[in-house]
């Protein structure tokens, strides 16, 4: 840590390093000191974009400078366990991109790799480090909504059809559910733990991969998480927490939402009336229409834009990230490397290794295997 700054490299030169790179720029103790490509035009012309002072055109000779202390793994997922594997081979810290493998197996066999050499390890679920999300993690323990009862989450997208592009490209571990859908999954698991049972449907495409998929996560004590993610279509691509006394609504886009809405329930009780847990009105008129359906359907639908009308207790907080947010996981990563941790509390490796398991269990149920698999 010269100069007090952790010294970080690159490896790999796609958007999502460049998108990186860029990130870090806004930490002043951190150093981007080189990138890594197997096209050394490639990594000269990050380099020069992104002042970076050293250019290698191989990843074995990017993982063998000694003066780097942690690398970003920003390749396509397919490659991840092989380039974790070198970079904790060389004796360094890594931050791997989501998602962390293609499968729970070579998620475990990096993970065993990293414990056993004593070296930080995470995964790069930027989202979890967002203030927006962050602040509906302290509201959701807060109890600020009661018991968390069911989260509903999706992410989804119209994308240009073509099969060689990674997100249909079954060699490259293509699909909704690993490109997307991890991001509604990792938010779920994160609140409500490893569940019990999955149901689950999916289009599978013209070359295999799942297109679209809707999934069900049911839980012992009757909670449920259901999410949503495609590659045919946009979806609401936002998040709710819905509780025993309220829901939090983490705002559009899911990936880096900017706010949150917090609205306080009003409790049904025996014969369909209802026991305000706050402010709403109860009686009178606004009352007695809300007790007919296709107006009180009418009012679901309009209440975000009713309630400071109606005097409900709704609370939006705009939370934007500033530049373009993947500062704050190499922030975690970094503050974590400092005290000697070889984990995050946000993002632990126990918890990435379900995500993918849970991921394997999705994929047996629609026999979608990729190609190292078989």
């Amino acid at each position: 840590m010269a100069n007090g700054q952790i010294r970080w490299g690159i490896l790999g030169t796609g958007k999502i390093a460049g998108e990186f790179a860029q990130g870090l720029q806004r930490l002043p103790d951190a150093q981007l000191l080189a990138v890594g490509s197997r096209a050394k035009t490639t990594a000269e012309r990050f380099a020069k974009r992104y002042q970076v002072p050293r250019v290698y055109s191989s990843y074995t000779d990017l993982v063998q400078d000694p003066d780097v202390e942690v690398i970003y793994v920003a390749t396509p997922h397919v490659t991840h366990k092989e380039y974790c594997l070198l970079c904790l081979e060389a004796g360094k810290a890594v931050l791997c991109e989501k998602p962390f493998t293609v499968n729970a197996a070579e998620a475990a066999e990096v993970i065993a790799l990293a414990r056993e050499k004593e070296l930080f390890c995470m995964e790069a679920m930027w989202m979890r480090f967002l203030p927006a999300v962050q602040e509906a993690r302290r509201l959701v323990q807060a109890n600020a909504i009661g018991d968390i009862q069911m989260i509903q989450a999706s992410l989804g997208f119209l994308m240009e059809y073509d099969p060689s592009h990674r997100a249909f490209n079954r060699d490259l571990g293509g699909g909704a559910l690993l490109d997307l859908g991890v991001y509604p999954l990792s938010l779920i698991i994160q609140h409500l733990g490893i569940p019990d049972s999955i149901t689950s449907h999916a289009h599978l495409g013209e070359t295999g991969v799942d297109e679209q998929a809707a999934v069900i996560l049911g839980y012992a004590d009757g909670k449920l998480g259901i999410l949503n993610t495609s590659l045919r279509t946009y979806n609401a691509n936002d998040a709710l927490f819905m509780g025993s006394a309220g829901q939090i609504h983490l705002h559009a886009p899911l990936y880096r939402p900017e706010g949150l809405s917090v609205q306080k329930h009003t409790l049904v009780v025996g014969g369909g009336a209802t026991q305000a847990t706050d402010s709403a009105p109860t009686g009178g008129v606004t009352a007695k229409l809300r007790q007919i359906e296709p107006l009180r359907n009418l009012y679901r639908r309009a209440k975000p834009l009713l309630a400071p009308l109606l005097g409900l207790q709704e609370r939006r907080l705009a939370l934007p990230a500033a530049g373009n947010g993947y500062h704050y996981e190499a922030a975690e990563v970094m503050a974590c490397l400092r005290r000697g941790a070889t984990e995050s509390d946000i993002m632990p490796l126990d918890e990435t290794l379900r995500i993918m398991e849970t991921m394997d269990t999705i994929r047996a149920q629609w026999q979608l295997r990729y190609p190292q698999e078989a």
